[in-house]
């Protein structure tokens, strides 16, 4: 049986639709499980009224995407466990198809709304990854089709199943062995960068993490969320926690400059959100030297 973990958190025609399409799925046993994050806009009710059967843990507060899915995963009843954004749609296939994979860890391909290839997957953060994504190096046309980058960019590279070193939280499916072994997400992470972080620990216990395009859903990037801000800041904030938690101290402070030095330059390429990236500077840059 499928467990299929879905965090609510004012989102409530998302996650409806959400639901509506993974009620639609073929040849897979499921089991169904909300979390709702202290929702205020009556997700909780509609839910109950139109489904039965799906299983709602409310919160009396946002405890955040690791915490949710930690706290659903302990309960689930799944030999494997998926989860799954509010803002992502799956086909009537995508979870058979995903979920008869003999995988221990795997995404599927993304799309946007209107059909285009959705970049889901890509390489772990070190300092020369994340100069290259802070000096915009993984955006050249050429450079991009075969650097290791943090987040590969390139849509050619997504036609073909291989082994990543991570792939996003919008929809992820494991097998139960490997949180039994492995533990959940890091709480310390409240959004953005968790599920690397998690899978990093995953593929150091000896399990692999794959990226397979035999099904698909639409994930409508950033519609759970309309401001932007908190992926900006929470990105590198999670780089900065990442170090420090896995890397020397002489990376550490060598990470709080390249970052420093990338916030400034956006400053000038995008002044639009340039309060955002001294928000990012004041951040982390201010912690680090502390």
């Amino acid at each position: 049986m499928l467990s299929v973990i879905i965090l609510s958190y004012n989102t409530k025609e998302l996650t409806l639709g959400c639901l509506e399409h993974v009620f639609e799925s073929k040849n897979v046993d499921l089991e169904v499980i909300v979390v709702d994050n202290a929702s205020t806009d009556g997700s909780v009710e509609a839910i109950e009224k139109k489904y039965e059967d799906i299983k709602i843990l409310r919160n009396e507060k946002n405890n955040g995407f690791a915490a949710g899915n930690n706290q659903a995963i302990k309960v689930a009843r799944g030999d494997k466990f998926l989860l799954l954004n509010s803002d992502c749609f799956v086909k009537s296939d995508t979870l058979a198809m995903i979920y008869n994979l003999n995988l221990d860890v795997v995404g599927c391909k993304l799309l946007n709304k209107d059909g285009s290839v959705q970049p889901s997957w890509g390489f772990y953060p070190t300092l020369r990854r994340v100069t290259q994504l802070m000096l915009f190096v993984d955006n050249f046309p050429v450079i991009r089709k075969f650097i290791d980058s943090i987040h590969v960019r390139d849509v050619s590279r997504y036609e073909r199943g291989q082994e990543v070193d991570w792939v996003t939280g919008a929809f992820v499916m494991l097998k139960r062995e490997v949180f039994e072994k492995v533990g959940g997400i890091d709480e310390k992470y409240f959004m953005y960068g968790e599920e690397m972080e998690w899978m990093y620990r995953i593929k150091k216990a000896g399990f692999k993490v794959w990226y397979s395009p035999i099904a698909s859903a639409t994930h409508l990037l950033g519609a759970s969320s309309k401001n932007r801000a908190p992926a900006v800041i929470g990105e590198m904030k999670g780089w900065v926690y990442w170090f420090a938690k896995h890397n020397p101290v002489w990376q550490q402070k060598i990470l709080a400059w390249i970052i420093l030095g990338g916030c400034l330059l956006r400053v000038i390429l995008k002044p639009g959100l340039s309060k955002y990236y001294y928000q990012a500077i004041f951040e982390i840059f201010g912690r680090s030297r502390r």
